[in-house]
């Protein structure tokens, strides 16, 4: 898959093509969905596939007040759109310029002129363009005449929930891993790099841990204590995962992830990392003294073990 950055740097894409658009905050089950028809459309048409995202979320400029706390950044988005199969990512820097674009010019410029669009495929709410004018009758009508078929997605539901991207945002601040994954077909990761601590995991309890810097601001799961992988180097590493401030310490002023890699003695600062929630242990508590804090570490770890040891 091939990653744009900028209309103004869209060259050569011959058509015909398949085009989605979203944002596809979590990349969840139904964002797979849209993206995978679009991907099937393109194959059908011996065309190519693209993907159309945003940087930022476009609230973070319309409504910067009401913007959602981002689930995954747009490196970590383009990982997971890429197994999906589509040809291109677009990434249109989301500015004031880009929200005023009216919804024609959006059709006539983007869609035809530098994508070749024969086939949009969005979900069933969709909309774009100044004052949201872009929805799938202004495509219909607008687009259709031009040659544009517009494929309408409806919502997917789970349980009778329609699966979003503030659902998932809802499950990881309750520390619902499971429900998560399974909006989303997979573990919830987050991506850093491991950067220097107080260095109290070796020195002071004698556990190691790594301090994992994340690199997007992106969403934590709920304070606390889980088992997980940390993704290093090209190796899953067994892990015992702490999100929160410390609260035995109290010198931490917002949650951060420490993790121990189980069995594991390599210097890794400065290294990127990505750590995969498996399953919540515990919430995070205070401990009176730090004998109490080593033993129920070592409980934790005993635990992530047979945790790990149950999963495929």
């Amino acid at each position: 898959m091939e990653i744009i950055r900028g209309i103004e740097n869209i060259n050569s894409i011959d058509g015909p093509t398949a085009v989605t658009i979203g944002v596809f905050d979590g990349v969840h089950i139904g964002h797979q969905t849209i993206i995978k028809m679009a991907v099937d459309f393109a194959k059908m048409t011996d065309g190519k596939s693209i993907v159309i995202t945003f940087e930022p979320h476009p609230l973070a400029v319309v409504h910067p007040e009401s913007t959602p706390p981002t689930l995954t950044a747009t490196d970590l988005k383009a990982d997971y759109i890429e197994k999906l199969g589509p040809d291109y990512m677009l990434v249109i820097p989301f500015t004031f310029e880009i929200a005023n674009m009216a919804a024609e010019k959006f059709v006539d410029y983007v869609l035809i002129e530098k994508l070749h669009a024969t086939y949009v495929v969005v979900g069933e709410d969709f909309s774009f363009g100044k004052g949201r004018r872009g929805n799938i009758k202004f495509l219909n009508d607008y687009g259709g005449p031009k040659g544009v078929k517009i494929i309408a997605i409806p919502h997917i539901k789970k349980d009778n929930i329609v699966i979003s991207s503030t659902e998932v945002r809802e499950r990881l601040k309750r520390g619902d891993i499971a429900g998560v994954k399974e909006l989303t077909g997979r573990y919830p990761i987050s991506r850093g790099k491991v950067v220097h601590g107080f260095g109290r995991g070796g020195s002071s309890i004698g556990i190691p841990t790594a301090n994992v810097e994340v690199l997007y601001n992106e969403l934590l799961p709920k304070a606390g204590v889980y088992v997980g992988h940390a993704l290093l180097d090209n190796e899953r590493l067994p892990c015992v995962i702490d999100v929160g401030i410390s609260p035995t310490f109290g010198d931490v002023a917002k949650p951060e992830i420490h993790v121990h890699i189980l069995s594991f003695k390599r210097d890794i600062y400065g290294k990127r990392i990505d750590v995969e929630f498996i399953d919540r242990l515990r919430d995070e508590k205070t401990f009176s003294r730090i004998d109490e804090l080593k033993r129920q570490i070592e409980v934790d770890i005993q635990q992530a073990k047979e945790v790990l040891a149950g999963k495929p």
